[in-house]
């Protein structure tokens, strides 16, 4: 069990995290359907870098809610990103473009953590993590805005270049939900299962191993190499699998048993080995789960599709911490248990999809 003051902390920071994840909003990927990827990439990028600006010199807790609210509403470059590569990429190239997306993403996961372990131990070190975080927004803002081809939408009549909250409404009741229920519904439980055991991943190091913030880091930062790699090898498995839904219950069982491993892992050594398959797995279902998204979209709804994913993973995100906390105030296994058996209703799920004659169907109706 833990002491009474870690479960205190562990609570308070999932209901902080809940405060965060405000990105359920759809708009701005309904938006980049209709205004364009490119403009509305821009205007997350310049709200992200200003939330974590205002975020690094926040005076008090309401001003910290405020510029979490604004991160959670905007945050959402690499979705928008990915509703762009699906609009310019070859559906035969699409797995290996999402997964070398997924790749380089991962770099960031290198260094990041890396950086920021190091600076979270210096004095100020909290404002220079969030100003380095914010400038790097900005720049991403600027080298969209100069180097980033634009997409033109598909819809472009004056009504809908105007589209305002009663349209997003509109987009979101044509999608053909049908068709989309059961791959949202492993969405969640694959999400969930990840993303309940890293709610409390450094306070479980800590209580564990004992481990520093710059230790936790260098931790994080060897998860990223992992992904990194097995980003870019994803478009040969999925080429040699053919069919992403048993490639993600192949992904869901990965899972499950690497959350089993890690829960129970008596050392630092055994703990990086069930790490590993757990990074290629996540890297692996990013993709497929993307790649049956796309699949089952009408073109023109692509970006509202994707974004209402993403939405599934932000549920996911949000609950996760709360779940977590009460799992770890109960047991110091609880976390693990708990996404461990998410993953495993995933599977169970995902083994009854791949009995359907027919998973990718939409784009030429």
């Amino acid at each position: 069990m833990l002491g009474t003051w870690e479960q205190r902390i562990s609570l308070v920071g999932s209901l902080g995290q809940c405060m965060v994840d405000f990105n359920c909003f759809p708009a701005p990927w309904c938006w980049s359907d209709v205004r364009g990827r490119k403009f509305v990439l821009q205007i997350c990028f310049l709200v992200s870098g200003t939330s974590y600006a205002l975020l690094g010199v926040a005076p008090d807790l309401g001003f910290v809610i405020l510029a979490r609210v604004m991160a959670g509403l905007f945050k959402h470059t690499q979705t928008l990103c990915r509703a762009y590569l699906a609009d310019v990429s070859l559906p035969d190239t699409e797995s290996g473009v999402f997964g070398r997306f997924n790749a380089m993403s991962s770099l960031g996961f290198i260094v990041g953590p890396t950086i920021g372990g190091h600076l979270a131990e210096t004095p100020h070190g909290f404002f220079w993590v969030c100003t380095i975080g914010a400038s790097v927004f900005l720049l991403c803002g600027g080298l969209v805005w100069l180097l980033m081809p634009d997409v033109k939408p598909i819809k472009t009549n004056k009504a809908q270049e105007n589209a305002g909250v009663a349209q997003i409404i509109h987009f979101i009741k044509q999608i053909k939900w049908s068709s989309h229920w059961d791959h949202f519904l492993v969405r969640f439980f694959l999400s969930f299962a990840t993303l309940i055991y890293r709610s409390n991943f450094a306070l479980l190091l800590d209580y564990m191993f004992n481990f520093s913030a710059k230790t936790v880091g260098y931790i994080i930062s060897f998860q990223g190499i992992v992904s990194a790699v097995s980003g870019f090898l994803v478009g040969t498995l999925a080429h040699w699998y053919k069919d992403h839904t048993k490639l993600l219950l192949f992904v869901a069982v990965t899972q499950t048993l690497s959350l089993v491993g890690l829960t129970y892992a008596p050392t630092t050594l055994i703990l990086m080995c069930c790490l590993v398959p757990l990074c290629i797995s996540n890297a692996v279902g990013r993709v497929s789960i993307t790649k049956i998204t796309v699949d089952r979209c009408h073109k023109d709804e692509i970006g509202a599709v994707v974004g209402l994913g993403q939405s599934i993973t932000s549920l996911a995100r949000m609950l996760s911490p709360l779940v977590a906390g009460v799992a770890q105030s109960i047991s110091i296994h609880g976390p693990g248990v708990s996404g461990a058996g998410s993953a495993a209703v995933g599977a169970v799920i995902l083994s009854l999809m791949s009995k359907k004659p027919t998973i990718a169907i939409l784009k030429e109706d």
